[in-house]
């Protein structure tokens, strides 16, 4: 299990991690669909969170993510489905942000680092992928089975520098912060990003709890957006815990 012996410090299989984590030059690709904000809710009811969207429809999200060898949690693959999500209050601290319902990695140092310091919901797989450019491509695979095969699509013309970020909630499901709601932060720079309207976009999902996922966020028809960026810096801080 991953300690935590100072604000800001954990300790993950022996190795030493500040926060803030940095990443320079991973590649990422995402796309992203309106689905029902009811079909969002059934999602997040489970996690004590409700959908931040508006006018009766969510935002879901698919991103799909290289990580470089020098990331202080490894080289990988990453791919992960989030909403965005508010809290069930209005009153709460924290206002709307990404919450990932899954998020399936190719290294078992970021999935025990993922889960304990920051409540994500990593588990592994494995894939290939060829991400970045006007056509990113991620096949990923658990323990034999197909889950997902998608080809994503964006325009040809790059954009120099794009800044962003924003908030994130989870909810730990072990670690330290087991059963408790956690709240973030994140910033992000994209260096060649592309962008689409989901036309030549292709996804398939299998049999999987994952895939059900998908399609039970309509994330089995074509996205209303896509992106890809070759070239991604993002910023990972200390989560907070925002309930009992």
């Amino acid at each position: 299990m991953a300690t935590h012996p100072a604000p800001n410090v954990w300790e993950v299989q022996g190795k030493h991690i500040d926060l803030p984590v940095r990443v320079e030059n991973a590649s990422i690709a995402g796309a992203a669909w309106r689905p029902p904000r009811s079909a969002v809710d059934a999602q997040l009811e489970p996690y004590g969170l409700r959908s931040a969207g508006r006018r009766g429809k969510g935002l879901a999200m698919l991103l799909c993510v290289v990580y470089p060898e020098e990331f202080v949690l490894g080289g990988y693959d990453e791919v992960g489905i989030g909403v965005y999500a508010a809290p069930m209050s209005g009153t709460a601290p924290g206002g709307s942000g990404l919450f990932v319902l899954e998020l399936p990695v190719t290294g078992a140092f970021t999935r025990e680092a993922g889960r304990e310091i920051w409540g994500l919901p990593k588990w592994l797989m494995s894939s290939t992928a060829e991400i970045g450019g006007s056509r990113s491509t991620m096949v990923m695979i658990d323990g034999g089975a197909p889950v997902m095969d998608a080809t994503i699509c964006t325009g040809g013309i790059p954009l120099p520098l794009v800044p962003s970020g924003g908030r994130t909630w989870a909810r730990a499901e072990d670690g330290p912060f087991a059963g408790r709601l956690l709240h973030g932060k994140t910033s992000m720079r994209f260096r060649g990003l592309r962008l689409g309207r989901g036309r030549g976009t292709t996804i398939t999902w299998g049999d999987h709890r994952m895939a059900d996922r998908a399609r039970a966020l309509g994330m089995d028809s074509r996205p209303f957006a896509t992106f890809s960026a070759e070239r991604l810096s993002a910023s990972f801080g200390e989560s907070h815990v925002v309930d009992g």
